[in-house]
C-alpha cells in the first residue's frame, strides 16, 4: 500500500475529530445565546439580534440584520420594533443615504450585554494564553478559514453549492 494511501484514513479521523470539534462549539455557541437570551429576558431571536447589533464593528441595518439571524425582513423589522420599544435599540438615520436606517444598542443595551458577556470574554482570552504566538497564528488562520468557509456556502446559490462526491 502506497504510503499516501495509509494516511489517507488517518487523515479522515483528524478531519471528523475537527469537524466533531466545531459542531460543539456551534452548540456552546447556540447554549451561550440562550444563557444570555435568559439572563437579558429576552427570547433567543432578540437576545441574538441585541448580541449582534452590540457586538458588530461595522453599523447594522435591518436587512443585514434578517441575514445574520436567518429571519425574513418582515421578521426583522417585527424583532427591531420590539427592540426599540422595549429601550434596547435606536433607529438611526444613514447619513450617507438619509432613506436608510442603521441599528445602533441604546447605552444601557451595549453596558448590559458587555457585562453579560464580559466573564465569558475573559476566559476565552485566558483559554489562548498557554499556546505560543506561533500556536495562535496557526488558531487564528485555522478558525478564519473555517470562518471563511461558512460563509462562503452560506452566500453560494443552491445550484453552485458544492456538493459531497458521489451525491446528487
Amino acid at each position: 500500500m502506497e504510503q499516501h494511501d495509509m494516511m489517507a484514513p488517518h487523515a479522515e479521523l483528524k478531519g471528523a475529530t475537527l469537524i466533531h470539534l466545531l459542531r460543539n462549539l456551534h452548540d456552546a455557541l447556540g447554549a451561550a445565546t440562550a444563557a444570555l437570551a435568559h439572563r437579558l429576558q429576552l427570547s433567543a431571536t432578540d437576545a441574538a439580534a441585541v448580541e449582534h447589533i452590540s457586538l458588530s464593528d461595522k453599523p447594522v441595518g435591518p436587512g443585514e440584520l434578517a441575514a445574520r439571524l436567518a429571519i425574513t425582513r418582515s421578521s426583522a423589522t417585527e424583532v427591531v420594533d420590539r427592540l426599540v420599544a422595549a429601550g434596547h435599540v435606536e433607529r438611526v438615520r444613514d447619513e450617507a443615504d438619509r432613506r436608510r436606517f442603521r441599528l445602533e444598542p441604546t447605552e444601557s443595551a451595549r453596558a448590559r450585554v458587555r457585562e453579560e458577556l464580559g466573564p465569558l470574554v475573559e476566559v476565552i482570552a485566558a483559554a489562548a494564553e498557554p499556546f505560543s504566538p506561533a500556536e495562535r497564528e496557526v488558531i487564528e488562520k485555522y478558525l478564519n478559514a473555517v470562518t471563511s468557509a461558512y460563509y462562503a456556502y452560506a452566500e453560494a446559490s443552491d445550484s453552485t453549492a458544492q456538493r459531497p462526491h458521489g451525491r446528487s
